[in-house]
């Protein structure tokens, strides 16, 4: 006879939920990308594919805790709209704003896309640059997307991916959790 050890085998679905939940956390953040300084002034310089479901495009500029007295510090963020015969620098500009980052502070820019946008753009190129990068601690930028049908979970990711990959976890862990002693 072989000997079962609930306990150790409730430890095994435990660990493969949570690599499974880690896994999906990981993949929703990929969407994204963070920057930090390079040496040149230029920050990101990306594009970003614009679908039907693009919403908006986002870019969040932070602070370098310990400015010296020299912050803040302005930051361009420049989004192009490009269609897939247009490189960068050819494009439509759709903003460009300046950014007024103190030390420790998020400063950021959303921009909705239009129908006319989405319709219009395959891509959205995205140029962050300033004149002193070493006052910048990080730049997060991506684009937002509208959950497909509407039951996400309430988690974002791509088209509510993550929502579903959470729930699939949950359920997981929670059969696991509720196994009894089938031993008697």
């Amino acid at each position: 006879m072989t000997d079962f050890n609930r306990n150790t085998s409730k430890f095994a679905g435990f660990a493969f939920a949570l690599v499974v939940l880690m896994a999906g956390i990981g993949i929703a953040l990929a969407a994204g990308g963070a920057a930090a300084q390079g040496g040149s002034g230029e920050l990101v310089n990306d594009t970003i594919d614009v679908t039907n479901e693009t919403e908006s495009i986002y870019v969040d500029a932070v602070g370098n805790d310990s400015m010296n007295g020299s912050g803040p510090v302005n930051v361009t963020v420049t989004l192009e709209g490009l269609t897939a015969d247009e490189t960068a620098g050819n494009g439509t500009v759709l903003n460009e704003t300046t950014l007024s980052v103190a030390a420790g502070a998020t400063e950021s820019v959303d921009v909705t896309l239009s129908d006319s946008d989405r319709e219009t753009y395959d891509t959205v190129h995205v140029l962050v640059s300033t004149e002193d990068e070493s006052l910048i601690d990080s730049v997060d930028w991506g684009s937002l997307v509208a959950a497909a049908g509407g039951a996400g979970g309430g988690l974002g990711g791509v088209g509510g991916s993550t929502g579903m990959v959470a729930l699939v976890v949950l359920a997981l862990a929670a059969i696991v959790a509720a196994r009894g002693d089938d031993s008697q």
